[in-house]
């Protein structure tokens, strides 16, 4: 008897697991040139899946009928759905709860100030709202790349309000120029906290104080240039002894920190700004000059800073000159193509990214929206079906619940898919380092190649990523919530396909929506046979059978873990 287990296992086949040969990009921009101009169902697909949190058929039928860069256009221009719903509290007042009701006048039912030290106190709130925004918005791409930057320009934790401030900053900036991402990431609070630039205060050697150099250390090495001389195709440039290339030295940290010193929270509602006052983390921070360091410094690159500058002159001296630097395109550009595309691009696709980082065709650098779609629309990026072993990125457990919910017309209130994502080894906005929750130099055990979400990938992730799949297709998926206000749970329903009966039928029916009917023949063959150890008149006796067998295997093959 065929067992489930070995069902999965052949439905991967061969053609899913990363390996190490690529098509080439000259044999692949000959395949876009010659292309039709129609867009295939198959490529919409492939774009969905590397644009949105899951293909739909409304969005199918939208990229076919605007164009891959019409469709691009579109949802560059779609307002930010957002988070919303939070308001200020002081974290000093720990989770006194009746003390928050009264001062700021918060939902008095019952069940909200039962639950209000988790929904204000937390960003557990804003964890649902992820997900019932990136299930159910129409700003699909916006939420896609805004997650991305999340991952790249980490802060975890905090209450609801000021993780929802900085999400909103990220939706916000998505499509702007990395240069003003960096310099409002740069005067959030949230960061400020995150990585010691609120309350950093300018040198006094009579006093013992040294500027913080935690997030000027962060903000090179994560956010901008990364810490060796990068070549536009992603390569490192070594010296004469074959060594890395330093970006920066110890001097220019030094450098930067002063650069970030003098600022503080924002004002409190009610209240005014202090320096080391109340603690706000939402807004913008706001420049004590008395705290800040006016000499002259000399910053990344050998760039000069005269002396006599304000706080707010000198950070946007700083940032200018980290984003302007070369590496910072390949540096950057290459983490969005894994975090949307693949984790192993040619050398030749992060240049072409590189290229229009530099120079969007109108002389601006770091724009995002033209780097975004430079990603998209390249030909390594499209096409009906990818089979080099080394292409594709695992979905990450957000990615891969949340997709098979909008593909299969899922509803939920987010706390179901909230706690999933945990139990995986990803809770949302929760990372527990600057560094995320995986790096995007994480190496696929048993390779040579990159697959940066393999890094959550374990025994007991992978066990859970089965068992979300159990829950939603034979279990009726997650109930209503006690603990949430008119709470919906989580639901796929599969009876809007119909009671199937034709086992091939079927599964070609899930192959097209979920692989775009990649599924290899063996994997077919797998699942027939599984099927076939079920009697018509059992399949006949449960109308959802063949859907959820067909979705379940497919689901939780590689073929599908892998998206490619």
């Amino acid at each position: 008897m065929l067992t489930l287990t070995a069902a999965l296992a052949a439905c991967g086949g061969g053609s899913s697991e990363i390996g190490s040969n690529q098509d080439s990009s000259q044999n692949l921009q000959t395949k876009q040139e010659t292309a039709v101009a129609t867009v295939t169902r198959a490529d919409a697909q492939r774009l969905l899946e590397q644009a949105t949190f899951g293909p739909t058929e409304a969005d199918i039928a939208n990229v076919q009928r605007l164009g891959i860069k019409g469709w691009i256009a579109a949802q560059i221009a779609t307002p930010a759905t957002g988070y919303k719903g939070t308001y200020y509290v002081n974290p000093g007042s720990g989770v006194a709860c009746n003390k928050e009701v009264n001062v700021v006048k918060y939902e008095t039912d019952a069940l909200k100030l039962k639950n209000c030290a988790r929904d204000i106190f937390t960003p557990a709130a804003v964890q649902r709202q992820f997900f019932t925004n990136a299930v159910s918005g129409k700003d699909q791409l916006r939420q896609r790349v805004a997650f991305a930057l999340s991952q790249i320009l980490v802060t975890s934790g905090y209450e609801a309000y000021a993780q929802a401030d900085y999400q909103n900053m990220l939706l916000n900036h998505a499509f702007d120029t990395y240069s003003n991402l960096m310099l409002t990431t740069t005067l959030h609070p949230t960061m400020g906290d995150w990585l010691d630039m609120v309350n950093n205060d300018k040198p006094n050697a009579a006093k013992g104080i040294q500027a913080n150099e935690n997030y000027a250390r962060e903000f090179l090495q994560l956010f901008t240039t990364g810490t060796s001389q990068l070549n536009y195709d992603g390569s490192v440039k070594l010296d004469a002894h074959g060594k890395p290339l330093p970006v920066y030295t110890q001097a220019q940290v030094t450098a930067m920190a002063r650069a970030f010193t003098g600022w503080t929270y924002p004002a409190a509602p009610g209240g005014k700004v202090t320096w080391q006052g109340t603690v706000v983390h939402a807004g913008q921070m706001v420049a004590i000059e008395a705290h800040h360091d006016t000499d002259a410094k000399v910053v990344l690159g050998g760039y000069k800073i005269a002396a006599g500058g304000s706080a707010l002159s000198d950070v946007k001296a700083a940032v200018n000159a980290a984003t302007s630097y070369p590496s910072v395109a390949p540096f950057i550009g290459k983490q969005l193509i894994q975090k949307l595309v693949t984790s192993n691009p040619t050398p030749a696709y992060v240049s072409r990214v590189s290229a229009v980082w530099n120079n969007d065709g109108a002389g601006v650098r770091g724009n995002l929206a033209a780097v975004v779609t430079a990603i998209l629309t390249d030909p390594e990026a499209r096409g009906d079906v990818k089979t080099a072993s080394s292409y594709g990125r695992l979905r990450e457990p957000t990615q891969y619940m949340i997709s098979l919910m909008r593909t299969l017309g899922g509803t939920t209130d987010g706390m179901g898919p909230n706690y999933w994502s945990g139990q995986q080894g990803e809770a949302v906005f929760m990372s527990p380092s600057v560094f995320n929750f995986y790096s995007p130099a994480y190496v696929a055990p048993g390779t040579s190649v990159n697959g940066p979400e393999f890094g959550v990938l374990n025994t007991a992730s992978q066990i859970n990523r089965s068992n979300y799949a159990v829950q939603m297709f034979f279990l009726g998926g997650v109930g209503a919530d006690a603990s949430i206000t008119n709470s919906i749970g989580t639901h796929i329903d599969l009876t809007k396909f119909g009671a199937l009966t034709d086992r091939s039928a079927a599964v070609d029916k899930f192959n097209d929506l979920l692989l775009h009917g990649s599924l290899s023949a063996a994997g077919k063959a797998a699942i027939m046979r599984y099927l076939n150890m079920y009697s018509d008149a059992q399949i006949k006796a449960h109308p959802t059978m063949l859907a959820s067998y067909c979705v379940y295997l497919i689901s939780t093959s590689p073929q599908y873990e892998i998206q490619k």
